[in-house]
């Protein structure tokens, strides 16, 4: 049951690096590409971790174009993000992205011929829905769903990192954890300097870099988030079925509702929602029934 401890620690770490993404891509950075560039860059940070932990080792030639689309997607699905985030606040945005876990069963069947009991398949339908029925919920008006702009962004987004944890797994059927994800994040960051080959995004990378150094401390505490949800998930993956991790995963949005309660009146500039009492019990059901998910999701 180790796997399942993990994968709880992932949704709980990753939720504090979506507050701060919200807080960069509305406050801080005017350019998405940039952002998305100083985010992969910040990498670089944590790869001696890896030497601590689990040095990798080379990667061989079968796997390797498995490793050059991980980094891809890795990049690629901080686009639709972003944007979704300068449009709704980060609950919605995050309970669009526990809404998108529902592809992973479905691509890791075709993909890594993945199949699970009835049961878990229910466990998983249900920790989604309910976790993106937390968020959609009773927040002041604000947590409705609207099929706008936010919806397509993070359908897409959703969709590119459903399929980016499938992909890790069936890396992880060839290579240990520490040598698949080492080098997704080495191809991530070599990608993001091809950023420079455009002209319009160089010139913002150049303008928008005092913005990087004047909150790097900020930056930082926000990349060793996201590095360390991301470890914490593909380890477990590299332990379990892909669908049983990222149902866990799904959980994402309750650690948001948390934190913003917790965090909302000390950090006032890294929260719009407001929660009310009648909403909080309503969450507090929708935790009940995401509990019973968790128990169908382990038999």
């Amino acid at each position: 049951m180790n796997w399942l401890l993990i994968a709880f620690a992932a949704p709980a770490v990753f939720a504090l690096a979506n507050i701060l993404d919200n807080y960069f891509s509305n406050k801080i950075f005017k350019s998405i590409p940039a952002l998305v560039f100083y985010a992969s860059l910040s990498n670089l940070l944590f790869l001696p971790l890896f030497l601590v932990i689990e040095p990798p080792e080379w990667p061989t030639l079968s796997i390797l174009p498995a490793l050059l689309f991980l980094g891809l997607a890795n990049l690629l699905y901080l686009f639709p993000y972003y944007q979704a985030l300068r449009r709704d606040d980060t609950s919605i945005v995050i309970s669009l992205f526990s809404l998108g876990k529902i592809f992973v069963p479905v691509l890791a069947f075709f993909i890594v011929d993945e199949r699970l009991s009835l049961g878990q398949y229910s466990g998983i339908a249900i920790i989604i829905f309910a976790s993106t029925l937390l968020t959609l919920n009773g927040t002041n008006g604000a947590g409705k769903l609207r099929f706008n702009q936010s919806l397509g962004y993070m359908a897409l987004s959703a969709f590119i990192v459903a399929l980016e944890t499938v992909f890790f797994k069936y890396v992880f059927e060839e290579v240990g954890w520490s040598t698949g994800y080492f080098w997704a994040l080495i191809f991530s960051i070599l990608f993001a300097f091809f950023f420079f080959l455009i002209p319009a995004w160089k010139n913002q990378l150049v303008a928008e870099f005092s913005s990087f150094r004047r909150n790097f401390h900020w930056f930082v505490l926000e990349e060793f988030f996201t590095f360390a949800g991301q470890g914490l998930m593909t380890f477990a993956i590299s332990l379990v079925a892909v669908s049983l991790v990222e149902g866990i995963v799904a959980l994402q949005p309750l650690f948001v509702i948390v934190y913003a309660l917790i965090l909302s009146k000390l950090l006032p500039q890294l929260f719009r929602e407001k929660i009310s009492t009648v909403a909080l019990f309503k969450k507090a059901i929708l935790f009940l029934v995401m509990v019973l998910g968790v128990v169908l999701l382990l038999y």
